[in-house]
């Protein structure tokens, strides 16, 4: 009998990377308590907001990133549905103090199964996920048969694309880019960023996790642009003066996903 996780766990102490093992083991035991703590504070003592429906459109010629090795090798985004209530109930704190008496937006890049935008949805926030593979929208995995269509799309996010709400272009107050940004051909990170900061609101932040390391599956490296932290913020400094370095006070593991490098860009949107 196989037990899931154990042939992963058994390869990072192979490999000796036990560091990452106890963190990312960490970390999952620490989303675990979250999750309780998010249902304290938001259904037991506390309220949530009813979700709002809006009338939510993509406007794209490309609905799915076929030329990407991700789409080829649905690794990823036929396995995750990231999120961490951490995150969320410190970035809705963060952001809502910000944007007083508004309906904040979340949009989330390379969404997989789109937990996270669930998350946001639930806050009465304006939510959306896009994701470059067909895998989760056609195997209805995780929150794709309840969201698909409505808060949940399947996207290119290297070609133009935009998105409105109520018939009015959107503007989100948080972007979010989890393990995605890597996966990205070099070329193509210009129109993606251009994607970025047009629906990025004035004072927004936008904040991904990157790494350096190849990931290799069926003999393809899944990860296309392997920079270093360094590397991404020379190149975001050159190219979007706009966006400017933005401390979170926030741990490693209250992230929504973080890899061995536990590297973060973390930018807000100053102009």
């Amino acid at each position: 009998m196989r037990i899931p996780g154990v042939s992963w766990a058994w390869e990072l102490i192979r490999t000796g990377q036990t560091n990452y093992l106890f963190a990312d083991a960490w970390m999952r035991f620490y989303k675990f308590i979250q999750e309780g703590i998010f249902f304290l504070h938001f259904r037991v003592f506390g309220k949530l907001p009813a979700p709002v429906d809006h009338t939510i459109r993509l406007d794209t010629q490309h609905t799915v990133a076929f030329e990407s090795p991700d789409h080829r090798i649905p690794w990823g985004t036929s396995r995750d549905n990231s999120t961490n209530k951490k995150f969320v109930r410190f970035m809705r704190g963060c952001i809502e103090r910000e944007f007083p008496d508004t309906t904040c937006g979340a949009l989330d890049l390379g969404c997989s199964g789109g937990q996270l935008v669930a998350d946001f949805r639930s806050l009465g926030w304006l939510a959306v996920g896009l994701e470059g593979s067909d895998f989760s929208l056609k195997h209805g995995r995780a929150n794709w048969p309840a969201l698909a269509g409505k808060n949940l799309f399947t996207c290119d996010i290297t070609k133009p694309f935009k998105i409105t709400d109520d018939g009015q272009p959107a503007k989100f107050h948080l972007i979010t880019m989890w393990e995605v940004l890597e996966h990205i051909p070099t070329q193509d990170l210009p129109q993606l960023f251009d994607n970025i900061v047009n629906h990025l609101a004035k004072g927004g932040y936008f904040i991904a996790s990157t790494t350096s390391a190849p990931d290799i599956h069926d003999g393809v490296d899944l990860h296309q642009t392997k920079w270093t932290n360094d590397q991404w913020q020379g190149w975001l400094s050159k190219t979007h003066p706009e966006l400017e370095t933005a401390p979170l006070r926030l741990k490693y593991y209250q992230f929504v996903r973080h890899n061995e490098e536990r590297s973060f860009l973390i930018y807000r949107k100053t102009s």
